[in-house]
C-alpha cells in the first residue's frame, strides 16, 4: 500500500507552474541558441553538437541555480523533467530558428 506522505508530497498547481517556467526557459533559450548557430554559420553536425553542448550547459544551470541541486523538491520526476522530457520540442524550435537565421544571414553565399 502506498505511503500517505507520498500522496501529499506535491501541490499540483505549483508543479504545473514550475513545468511552465521550465518550458519557457527551454523555449527562449533554444531561440537564442538557434539564432547564435545561424549567425555563426554552423551547418550539419556542428549545429547539432552546438545544440547538445548548450543543452548540457542549460540543464546544469537550471539544476544547480534554479533548483538549488534538489530537483525532486520542484518536479515529480526530478532530473528527467529538468533535462530529458522537453528535449525534442526544444530541438525542433532550435532547428527552425537555426535554419531561418542561417538563411537570412547567408542569403548571398
Amino acid at each position: 500500500m502506498a505511503d500517505n506522505t507520498d500522496l501529499y508530497k506535491y501541490f499540483e498547481p505549483t508543479v504545473q507552474q514550475n513545468n511552465l517556467a521550465l518550458s519557457n526557459i527551454h523555449t527562449l533559450t533554444s531561440w537564442g541558441i538557434g539564432t547564435a548557430a545561424g549567425v555563426l554559420g554552423l551547418t550539419g553536425w556542428n549545429g547539432f553538437i552546438f545544440f547538445v553542448a548548450s543543452w548540457v550547459v542549460l540543464s546544469t544551470l537550471v539544476l544547480f541555480i534554479k533548483c538549488q541541486g534538489k530537483p525532486s523538491l520542484y518536479f515529480k520526476s526530478s532530473i528527467i523533467d529538468v533535462a530529458g522530457t522537453p528535449i525534442l520540442n526544444t530541438m525542433l524550435s532550435y532547428v527552425l530558428v537555426w535554419t531561418l537565421m542561417h538563411a537570412l544571414v547567408y542569403v548571398y553565399d
